[in-house]
C-alpha cells in the first residue's frame, strides 16, 4: 500500500507542514505554554548576511517572530554534528547581533527574546536521552535565571518510533509522535480531540493534495534524506567493522571518509538534478547545505 502522508523530517516535507500559520502558531503555544495563547506569528527572511562583506552568512530552516517580538530559529536535523552545541550559540549570537540598532546612539541594549527549537532525528551526543530538554543561562550556585532573552529547545524523535499512541501524555508528545510517524500513518492523523490543528496537518501533508511539481519537489527531498540515513549507517557499520579488524580509531577515520565520499556524490546529483528544474541556486544551497559557489559552479558547467 502506498504511503498516505508525507515524511515531515525531509526539507521539504518540515517547511511544507511548519511554513504554516496556523500549524507554527499551534505548536510554538503548545510548547511555551504562554499565560496567554500566542495569536499571530510573522515569517521572516530566512537568510541572514554577515554583518561585513568578510562575515558569513546564516540560512535558518525557519525564522519567525511572535507579536510580542519574540524570534524563534527552528531547525530540523537529521544527522549529527560534533559541533552542534556551538552552532546553536552561533545561530543565536547571530540573531542577537542582528538587533543592533545601527547609527541609534540611544540604543540601551535591550534585546528581544531569541529562541532557538532543534527538531533531531538523533539522540544529542555527550547527553542522556531526552525528548525534551530545554536550556537557558542561569547561575551555577543558585540556580537563578541569568536572562529569559535566550533559551534553546532540544526535541529528539528516535524514542516516538517504538512509541505507542497510548504511551503519550503531552502536548509536545502528541505532536512529537505525529512528526515522527506520519509517513507510516494510513489513517487519520491521531490526537485530533487534543489539538484540532491535526486535521490541517493532514490535509497539507497528504500526498493526493500535491500538485505535481510538488512531488517532484518533495521526491528530490526524500531521496536526500534518505542517502543522508544510508550514509550514517554505513558510517557505523564500517567504522565498527574496521575497528574491530585493524583498531577502533582506523577503522572509524576510513569508514567516516568512505561514508563522506558517497554522501558528496550523491548530494552533487541531487544539486544537479535541482538545477535542472530551475530552482534558485541559494534555495538549492539550502536543500543540499552545499556551498552557494559549488551550486553556481554546477550551473555554468550545466550552461557550457
Amino acid at each position: 500500500m502506498e504511503n498516505r502522508y508525507i515524511n515531515v523530517l525531509t526539507d521539504y516535507g518540515f517547511k511544507k507542514v511548519f511554513g504554516d500559520k496556523e500549524i507554527m502558531t499551534a505548536f510554538l503555544t503548545d510548547l511555551l505554554q504562554p499565560a496567554s495563547p500566542i495569536q499571530e506569528i510573522t515569517f521572516l527572511d530566512k537568510e541572514l548576511s554577515g554583518m561585513s562583506k568578510y562575515e558569513r552568512g546564516v540560512i535558518y530552516d525557519m525564522f519567525c517572530r511572535t507579536e510580542d517580538g519574540s524570534e524563534f530559529i527552528v531547525e530540523m536535523q537529521n544527522r549529527s554534528q560534533m559541533y552542534f552545541t556551538d552552532r546553536i550559540l552561533y545561530y543565536l549570537s547571530r540573531s542577537f547581533s542582528s538587533q543592533e540598532y545601527m547609527g541609534d546612539n540611544g540604543w540601551n541594549f535591550r534585546l528581544t527574546p531569541v529562541y532557538c527549537i532543534c527538531f533531531l532525528n538523533f539522540h544529542l551526543r555527550g547527553f542522556e536521552p531526552r525528548t525534551l530538554r530545554t536550556v537557558q543561562l542561569t547561575v551555577n550556585e543558585t540556580g537563578e535565571l541569568f536572562s529569559d532573552k535566550l533559551k534553546v529547545f532540544t526535541l529528539e524523535l528516535p524514542l516516538y518510533r517504538d512509541m505507542r499512541e497510548e504511551d503519550c501524555k503531552t502536548q509536545i508528545d502528541y505532536w512529537l509522535y505525529n512528526i515522527t510517524n506520519l509517513e507510516t500513518m494510513k489513517t487519520n492523523i491521531p490526537f485530533q480531540q487534543q489539538q484540532p490543528v491535526f486535521e490541517k496537518v493532514g490535509n497539507i501533508a497528504e500526498l493526493v493534495r500535491m500538485t505535481p511539481e510538488e512531488l517532484k519537489q518533495y521526491h528530490i527531498s526524500i531521496d536526500t534524506y534518505r542517502t543522508n540515513l544510508a550514509v550514517m549507517q554505513n558510517e557505523r557499520a564500517e567504522g565498527r567493522e574496521e575497528g574491530r579488524a585493524e583498531g577502533r580509531e582506523e577503522g572509524r577515520a576510513e569508514g567516516l571518509a568512505q561514508g563522506l565520499e558517497k554522501l558528496k556524490t550523491a548530494t552533487l546529483n541531487i544539486a544537479k538534478q535541482l538545477i535542472a528544474t530551475g530552482m534558485p541556486a541559494e534555495q538549492i544551497a539550502a536543500i543540499t547545505s552545499l556551498p552557494l559557489e559549488t551550486i553556481i559552479e554546477l550551473n555554468r558547467e550545466k550552461n557550457d
